[in-house]
């Protein structure tokens, strides 16, 4: 199994990233009133609900705790509230963190022969298709638990694959070029 090559390191980038997506959530208001507070709570909210439940999913799965576990969980939280921030109760966040967790927790599990050393996919890319579905659950205007019905949930469904296949489509052709006209592996024996 791959183990992190420093520890100290990964929770100093974490708590970074925690900190910035502080400001890139509790600014998306562009003002500084009662909706960049409810952002930068839920924000909290979810991070701190989705890393509890992370690290218990982890201790039942692998018999132990980790802070490399505890850091995932926390940048999964903030992930999943990131396109519901200013749109659910402090109940809703602290929900989503805790399904989220829950439902991306078994795609770390996958190994592949695709080239992802820092887990960014089952991290940002499956995280935040769970955070928009879950934001057409949670979300207090108009989403399904709040009497909304499915209109939003299916918005957002088809908003997640839009973007899906826009990403992958664009990334693919950037690949191809950087390929055309450079190495994109590092040689065997170096």
């Amino acid at each position: 199994e791959d183990q992190a090559h420093n520890v100290a390191f990964v929770i100093l980038g974490g708590s970074l990233l925690w900190f910035g997506w502080s400001g890139f959530n509790g600014g998306s208001a562009l003002a500084a009133d009662g909706l960049a507070a409810l952002a930068l709570i839920n924000s909290y909210q979810a991070a701190a609900s989705c890393l509890v439940t992370w690290m218990m999913i982890e201790r039942i799965f692998r018999k132990r705790w980790s802070a490399i576990g505890a850091v995932t969980g926390a940048v999964v939280g903030l992930v999943i509230i990131t396109p519901a921030a200013g749109f659910v109760s402090t109940i809703g966040a602290f929900a989503m963190g805790i399904i989220g967790a829950m439902m991306v927790y078994p795609f770390f599990q996958f190994t592949s022969r695709i080239d992802d050393s820092l887990d960014t996919f089952p991290c940002h890319g499956i995280s935040g298709f769970f955070g928009t579905m879950l934001t057409g659950c949670f979300a207090m205007d108009g989403g399904l638990f709040y009497g909304g019905g499915f209109k939003l949930l299916l918005a957002q469904f088809v908003a997640s694959m839009a973007v899906a296949a826009y990403a992958a489509f664009m990334s693919t052709l950037i690949f191809l070029f950087i390929k055309f006209v450079m190495r994109t592996r590092v040689h065997k024996d170096w």
